[in-house]
């Protein structure tokens, strides 16, 4: 018998790659946002024989129980940066945050220093889940291969600029925000703004959030939201009362509001915009913002197989694919890519990771259990639907709404649902990310040398 090539072993697509005696199990998590980031340091957490306090009380328990092998965890991001989405807003409508709501990957203390945790940055085109293997192309447009054990697919939505960045690296993130703000306030944001007009296409919970920063943080900013429907949030599933709530909570923020009427966007030659409503009204501005646009999904790499019409994948209670796909049992889905009930939303999400780690790491424990071992095979966490419920900023005010909590609003909610930055410091001190301490000016050179230029090797974290 003919003994197979060794490039046919070291080829990632050949099914031998996937065959391993004590390596470590591998899992490959793709975007890193916050169902993504929630899986990865939740894994990391189980690698080190601990875990966090679960969302349900039946979570498994490890017992500090701990793989022989141990984890290798892969984090393909078309950023390289954890972004806060839900902080977008405020993030390009004030310097301040802008700096603040894009943490690089390499730059916290807990991801850059763990040895079994790589991150790679280009875009998903294939997966399969046969072999086990993700093609991506990397930045330069070089097709790479990723073998894997196990799968969690956390991509969310294509969301559309301003509603998140559409750079990959924060360099140009903080360019494309402080281009935003300059064109929202017109130049310089320490100088008054008396006059200044910007219109905002679209009520959804994107609109609704950057009319009410821009006014809350611009006062002298006149701005206008504009939607077609004769409610706000017309697409979320919420109470009409809910969405009359909202419409008047913009009101007192200082937000005019324009129900029931498409516009039509026509840039002058002076710079300014022509905002022709339909019922015949025309308005100009100085800048106008889309938030029309609906977010994408991002499964086309998957087998169709996995996915219901509308492009989510299909899931389990715990997370798993549905038996479609060959090896369904190893690829789990979480957060906005989904098919699941509800609002989508960041808590979600970070629920949906963390249930995700669990699970996995319960099926590593179990496949080292060998044949004839006492102790009882570890079972999954599986989630239950949830309802719907929202939490929205307006200006200086939040509104909260659930079907058992009920309605809640005001300046009290806002501090305690979201706080002054929409809920960044809270998400990260929930996520357990801190900043890496920069260099004391005494310990910075006194003059940068010139000398020899060599390959170095650069940090997997970088």
């Amino acid at each position: 018998m003919r003994l197979q090539a060794i490039s046919d072993v070291l080829n990632p697509i050949s099914p031998l790659a996937n065959l391993s005696l004590s390596a470590p199990h591998r899992v490959l998590v793709i975007g890193c946002a916050y169902g993504g980031l929630s899986a990865v340091v939740n894994l990391l957490d189980c690698d080190k024989g601990k875990a966090r306090q679960s969302y349900y009380p039946d979570a498994p328990d490890f017992k500090e129980k701990r793989s022989r092998n141990g984890v290798e965890i892969t984090v393909l991001d078309e950023r390289d940066g954890y972004f806060h989405s839900v902080g977008a807003p405020l993030a390009h409508t004030v310097p301040k945050h802008t700096v603040n709501m894009w943490k690089r990957f390499s730059q916290t203390n807990e991801l850059r220093s763990e040895r079994n945790l790589k991150f790679k940055h280009g875009s998903l085109k294939r997966v399969d889940p046969e072999a086990k293997v993700a093609e991506w192309l990397d930045r330069s447009g070089e097709t790479q291969h990723q073998a894997y054990d196990y799968l969690i697919m956390a991509t969310g939505l294509k969301r559309h600029w301003p509603a998140v960045p559409k750079s990959g690296s924060y360099e140009e993130y903080l360019k494309d925000g402080k281009a935003f703000v300059s064109k929202i306030v017109g130049g310089d944001p320490r100088k008054p703004q008396e006059g200044r007009r910007v219109v905002i296409i679209g009520a959804g919970a994107v609109g609704i959030e950057f009319a009410g920063e821009i006014k809350s943080h611009y006062p002298s900013i006149n701005v206008t939201l504009i939607h077609s429907r004769d409610q706000v949030l017309s697409s979320e599933p919420l109470p009409s009362d809910v969405k009359d709530k909202v419409k008047d909570i913009l009101i007192e923020e200082g937000v005019d509001v324009v129900t029931g009427s498409r516009a039509a966007i026509t840039e002058l030659p002076s710079g300014e915009f022509e905002v022709k409503l339909a019922n015949g009204n025309v308005l100009i501005a100085d800048f106008v913002i889309d938030s029309t646009r609906k977010g994408e999904p991002t499964t086309d790499p998957l087998p169709e197989a996995c996915l219901n019409k509308d492009k989510e994948v299909k899931v389990n209670l715990d997370l798993s694919f549905q038996d479609t796909i060959p090896n369904a049992a190893s690829h789990f889905g979480v957060g906005d890519v989904v098919e699941w009930s509800g609002i989508k939303r960041a808590g979600s999400a970070m629920v949906m990771g963390q249930t995700a780690a669990h699970n996995i790491y319960a099926a590593i424990l179990n496949s080292e259990k060998t044949h004839g071992s006492s102790g009882e095979q570890y079972k999954p966490l599986k989630l239950n639907k949830w309802e719907p419920v929202i939490g929205i900023a307006i200006g200086k005010q939040c509104l909260t709404w659930g079907a058992e909590a009920g309605m809640k609003y005001g300046v009290e909610v806002m501090q305690g649902y979201f706080g002054d930055d929409l809920g960044w410091a809270g998400n990260l001190k929930y996520i357990g990310l801190t900043d890496v301490e920069e260099e004391k000016e005494s310990q910075k050179p006194e003059a940068v040398k010139m000398g020899p230029v060599g390959v170095q090797e650069i940090s997997a974290a970088a």
